[in-house]
């Protein structure tokens, strides 16, 4: 008896193959075959494995559909057209870079302003320089940097 073509394998069988006094299957993506009957496919249950090995790394939730999975994603994402994963919303990208001034001055001097900075002024975007008396802004080497006045511009703090 030849199982396959008289349909007598379980209408879960993708791919029936005939087999001497039986049949098995062969699945389709995302199903295995029954571990128990080998007559019927099963889903896999992606979700239940590892993100980055069974579903997409950047799926922020995965959701088990029959033969594959989907994802939802976390507010500003929207998924991928193209694979279940989570990517940012195309309209958020432009807003996302950057449109927060950050203080430099209010930061550590010599990592985010110049160490040879006198008085800092925050500017957006980055931070400009005062200098003491008796010294220029270097904008030649190194931005916002104080070097000491070659020659006078003050006769009286020359004479000090």
């Amino acid at each position: 008896v030849n199982e396959c073509e008289d349909n007598t394998h379980h209408e879960d069988c993708h791919s029936c193959v005939n087999r001497e006094g039986n049949y098995t299957c062969r699945c389709s993506y995302g199903y295995d075959l029954d571990p128990i009957t080998k007559q019927k496919c099963i889903d896999i249950d992606e979700c239940k494995g590892t993100r980055g090995t069974h579903y997409h790394r950047d799926c922020h939730k995965c959701i088990n559909t029959i033969g594959s999975y989907t994802c939802e994603c976390d507010e500003y994402y929207e998924l991928d057209p193209n694979e279940p994963k989570c990517i940012v919303e195309t309209d958020v990208q432009t807003w996302t870079i950057c449109s927060v001034d950050v203080n430099e001055c209010n930061e550590e001097r010599g990592v985010d302003f110049n160490e040879d900075c006198h008085h800092c002024q925050n500017t957006s975007p980055g931070y400009t320089c005062r200098c003491n008396a008796g010294y220029d802004e270097d904008n030649t080497h190194t931005e916002g940097n104080c070097i000491v006045v070659r020659g006078c511009r003050n006769i009286n703090t020359c004479n000090k």
